[in-house]
């Protein structure tokens, strides 16, 4: 029966979780992501799928980023740490996205309450900062909008928990080995003393760390390189090694200058009209890594009704990000002059186009001898709870004070230069960009690097909640219950570059960024009310209102006050159980979600597109055929990037309705269906949508019908492209739907108990209005940046226990896609994992296996949005074939 669970049944069974004889279950009250009303039967209205710590150790993964992944109702949207690689907006961060619709409406907690969002993006949390091996559960609402943790959840909660009572302790060692490269080495361990029962007081603690050794593109041949004209595909760049040079008086190329058509393989081959360099061949896949993190709680029973903790949760990650040497030039700056009497002038290749010429020639060159472009990123997260729970007057209550900060930083390592000096370097004649620099060189060109910090940002969530909770009147078959509460919290948002990080002086690199800082205060009330109406049936009422005022942000751009932001959000669920392992649910609800305050307050800047793209005004007057000019010819384009002070906020709406079926012994199935509505969904329009807008609606060789024509800015000087503004706007209506299905067995034989299960995401439906048009989009099972939105992604599980042996398989499949230029397809992806325990050491388990078995590569695509090619960094696994071995000892 239904009531006699205190787990989930039907999320676990798709997760592969072994269920306890009925017997043998506890019927505690217990609390479950969704409602703040205890009731014996977890079981609610709300889809809630609950993964627990022997599911995770089964998985085989080293991180929460891998384990979020596999799970089929995590769509594209989020964020990749390889996609993240040269990001500037979000460098190194992780993120989740429930049912595709990204990290900013993907609500994240530990232990029921709020993380801290990413400091450099100021908008969701970084799933690098939590620490896997200190997590008991992670317990997912699949329904989005709750009253209970915020009505910003538009596409659903994921709740980590970690350990509550702890007694003894642990130590774990782990080695993870891919294919050729990116080793991972993690040391865990926790530590409990004190029984809560008995002495009254616990204290417990847990720590991790884990090293990774980075993976270049160059360890991976379907990543090498972006010269793939096998695919359509050549992501490649006019700044090369040796220099590409031009005579700036009339336009000439000078061909022997690069050694064009040789050139210098296999980095710099020849194109069309001149030398391009493949650039992708020096892109990280995974960079190197440093995670720390640790968590200490203390509980005290001070009484029979009076339970006191204080908790702190610390992490922090250190990663080396590394992508191509420096390109010297971009759209919206002055060309790299060489001089003439310089040390290393090709006189000879010069005089092959216009003899006697000795004046400067305008270069276009890959700073090859600077190495890498390396930056060092350190994100550090607190979060302190200080709080009491337990019974007063007839109620339950818990409360607390929270602080939550998320510190980042980064840092320049090698390979960056100041534009500055770097000109001034180059007029001396010493720096040779046509061939091997000497010792002169070498030191002109290091002169002009730069080192030190870059960036520090910020942000933090301050506050205090308290929830109060009792069963009320009879009604029916039962006692109706009653949950109120609120909280108040502080956000604050600093995004703080240096000076000469925003200055715009950096040789290809963070553009003007500036410093911005933002706040705000968020109110949060909201009730609930359960009443079984019946045995069989049991219905929810919740209402949350939400007030965000006092918004204030300043940078550059001046200082600004957007107008106080309320709505009030109700959702209504019913779930009724006609007979014994029979459930039917069904809930509809609102959602809220204000715009994240880097949206409307950062200053101004200036950055690149992903996509290489041609000024269309440069292609009309010269042809890039004829004079070719880097600078604007097949080229990553100077893109301005924009807040807005004048975006309204998200309002959703969800319907929800699924079905239980547990009516054969130790078998359950399940399947529900999602409906989620938004309207003034947020979205940047980048530089990338921009221009392939205008060349689909290309009517002439520098004209369009694109709404988004005006948003190219021309230099009125040189009558070429100076910048494509983009910025935040409200897109107006999103709409998401399908099905989630579950499934679970266990057979139990002589030879050991078998739990097959099957978890799977089908969605029906992804549509998104395009900006400014109210025309609508169909993202289903096409390619979208951050993400491809998947039709059909599914898990099949096989669980095996005898004894002191243990065993599971996992097969991990999602469909293909229509790609990138909506004409190819994209293969499906599927991977197999293997695993097997053995337990019969005392306090010993030791676990070995592999992920990705059969060394599945990622399927091709055309996209040209990351700087990675040739795969789709969000939507595949870099690693191949990965062995690893882990032991547990508990003492």
């Amino acid at each position: 029966m239904f009531k006699r669970k205190s787990v989930n049944i039907a999320a676990l069974l798709a997760l592969g979780v072994a269920l306890p004889a009925l017997a043998q279950q506890q019927l505690d009250k217990v609390e479950i992501t969704g409602s703040s009303i205890k009731r014996i039967d977890a079981e609610t209205a709300l889809p809630v799928s609950v993964i627990n710590r022997e599911t995770i150790n089964k998985s085989g993964v080293a991180n929460v980023q891998e384990l979020v992944d596999r799970l089929s109702y995590n769509n594209g949207g989020g964020l990749a740490l390889g996609q993240s690689i040269g990001d500037g907006s979000a460098n190194g961060q992780t993120g989740a996205s429930l049912r595709g619709l990204g990290r900013s409406r993907t609500l994240v907690l530990l232990n029921g309450r709020r993380m801290p969002v990413y400091p450099f993006s100021g908008q969701g949390v970084d799933l690098n900062s939590i620490p896997l091996a200190a997590i008991e559960r992670i317990e997912v609402l699949r329904d989005g909008a709750s009253a209970t943790y915020g009505s910003d959840a538009i596409g659903g909660v994921m709740n980590f928990i970690t350990r509550k009572d702890y007694q003894g302790g642990e130590l774990s060692v782990g080695l993870e080995s891919p294919h050729k490269v990116g080793d991972v080495f993690s040391l865990s361990g926790g530590f409990g003393f004190g029984d809560l029962a008995k002495q009254k007081f616990n204290v417990m603690g847990t720590f991790n760390y884990q090293t990774y050794d980075a993976i270049r593109a160059a360890d991976r041949g379907f990543a090498s390189t972006g010269n793939r004209p096998d695919i359509g595909v050549v992501k490649d760049s006019g700044n090369t090694f040796p220099a590409n040079a031009v005579i700036p008086s009339t336009g000439q190329y000078v061909p022997l200058a690069a050694n064009y058509p040789v050139c210098a393989p296999p980095d710099s081959y020849a194109g069309s009209s001149n030398c391009r360099y493949d650039y992708t061949h020096y892109i990280d896949l995974i960079p190197q890594q440093d995670r720390y993190g640790a968590l200490v709680k203390g509980t005290l029973a001070a009484n029979e009704n009076t339970t006191l903790f204080a908790e702190v949760a610390y992490s922090r990650n250190e990663m080396i990000l590394g992508s191509s040497q420096t390109p010297s030039t971009t759209t919206g700056k002055p060309a790299y002059l060489y001089p003439g009497g310089g040390k290393w002038y090709p006189t000879a290749a010069v005089d092959a186009v216009l003899p006697g010429y000795r004046g400067p020639l305008r270069i276009s060159w890959r700073m090859v001898d600077g190495g890498q472009r390396r930056t060092k990123v350190t994100n550090d997260v607190t979060r302190t709870v200080i709080g009491a729970e337990g019974s007063l007057a007839g109620f339950d209550y818990k409360g607390a004070v929270v602080y939550a900060e998320g510190k980042a930083r980064e840092d320049y390592v090698s390979g960056i230069f100041s534009d500055t000096k770097l000109v001034q370097a180059l007029a001396t004649g010493l720096i040779n960009p046509f061939g091997a620099n000497d010792a002169a060189g070498l030191a002109a060109l290091r002169g002009a690097e730069l080192s030190g910090n870059a960036r520090n940002s910020k942000t933090s969530n301050a506050g205090v909640d308290l929830t109060l909770t009792r069963e009320l009147f009879s009604v029916g078959a039962g006692n109706a219950a009653i949950a109120v509460g609120g909280e108040f919290r502080k956000e604050k948002y600093n995004d703080g570059y240096s000076e000469l990080a925003g200055s715009g002086d950096i040789v290809g690199g963070s553009g003007t960024a500036g410093k911005v800082a933002a706040d705000r205060d968020v109110t949060g009330l909201f009730a609930e009310m359960n009443f079984p109406v019946l045995s069989s049936l049991e219905l929810n009422a919740a209402v949350r209102h939400d007030r965000y005022s006092s918004t204030q942000g300043q940078s550059r751009d001046g200082s600004y006050k957007t107008p106080n932001l309320s709505s009030t959000s109700p959702k209504l669920s019913l779930r009724f159980t006609p007979m014994t392992g029979l459930l039917f649910r069904a809930a509809a609800g609102k959602g809220f979600r204000a715009p994240a305050l880097d949206n409307m307050f950062a200053p101004s800047s200036l950055t690149n597109t992903g996509g290489n793209f041609t000024d269309p005004n440069y292609d009309q007057v010269t042809g890039c055929t004829a004079a070719p000019n880097t600078d604007y010819c097949d080229t990553q384009l100077t893109t301005q990037t924009n807040s807005n002070t004048q975006l309204k906020p998200e309002k959703s709406k969800t319907f929800t309705a699924g079905v239980v079926f547990e009516m054969i012994k130790d078998t359950t199935i399940g399947v529900d269906y999602f409906d989620m509505k938004i309207t003034n969904g947020l979205r940047y329009l980048s530089g990338d949508d921009i221009m392939r807008d205008w060349l689909r609606h290309r009517t002439g060789p520098n004209s369009s019908t694109s709404i988004f024509a005006n948003r190219l800015v021309v230099d009125p000087a040189t009558g070429y492209l100076n910048y494509i503004r983009g910025s935040w706007e409200n897109v107006g209506k999103i709409n998401v739907s399908g099905f989630d299905f579950s499934a679970r067995t266990r057979v139990r034989t002589d030879f050991g108990s078998f739990t097959p299960g099957w978890e799977a995401t089908l969605l029906t439906k992804s549509e998104e209005s395009i900006v400014g048009t109210g025309s609508v989009r169909d993202n289903l099972g096409k390619y979208n940046l951050g993400g491809p939105v998947v039709r059909f992604k599914q898990t099949f599980t096989l669980d095996w226990d005898l004894g002191n042996w243990g065993a599971s398989a996992r097969y991990n499949r999602q469909n293909g896609y229509e790609d990138y230029d909506e004409v190819s397809k994209v293969k499906a992806y599927d991977l197999v994992d293997l695993q097997g325990q053995y337990r019969g050491i005392k306090n010993v388990t030791l676990t070995a296996g592999f992920r990705n078995l059969l060394d599945k590569k990622p399927p091709t695509t055309v996209q040209e949005d990351y700087f990675q090619v040739g795969f789709d960094p969000t939507y595949a696994d870099v690693k191949g074939r990965t062995f690893y071995l882990r032991g547990t000892y508990k003492f």
